[in-house]
């Protein structure tokens, strides 16, 4: 089980902001859209980080800054302290680093730009998919 085999089955959008936008835009963006995590991109258009429902709470609300004032820049989890990953790493092996980092969005690239964004949701519900058609299969068997 490959990390391409979740993405075929996700919506093809990645959910960004740079790092000029402000908390404000972030958690209106996050709103918007129903998620809780964004990419951030340089104004180069490079991965500069990201930024979670959790950094906002965490490095913007609870230390009292101003979420019109304060920049992406300035609470996003930076690309140099960021995990992500390719499509052709191992499901298993990302949900064993996501577990024991406590990851729960996983972007992933290839040649440094991001294809997509996998959640320890979307990796639990494919093993467990896999797992159910893996059941079917030997129970059709052992019914022959």
């Amino acid at each position: 089980m490959k990390v391409k085999d979740i993405l075929k089955s996700k919506a093809k959008k990645i959910f960004t902001v740079t790092t000029e936008n402000t908390v404000e835009q972030v958690v209106n963006e996050l709103a918007t859209n129903k998620i809780g995590f964004l990419v951030v991109m340089d104004l180069s258009g490079a991965l500069a980080g990201v930024i979670s429902e959790r950094d906002v709470v965490h490095r913007c609300m609870s230390a009292k800054k101003d979420p019109v004032s304060v920049t992406a820049a300035e609470i996003m989890t930076p690309k140099s302290r960021l995990y992500t990953a390719t499509d052709g790493e191992d499901v298993e092996r990302i949900m064993a680093t996501m577990t024991e980092k406590k990851i729960r969005h996983l972007p992933i690239v290839q040649e440094d730009m991001v294809i997509g964004v996998i959640s320890i949701g979307d990796v639990i519900k494919y093993i467990l998919e896999e797992k159910d058609e893996a059941i079917r299969s030997l129970t059709e068997y052992v019914s022959r």
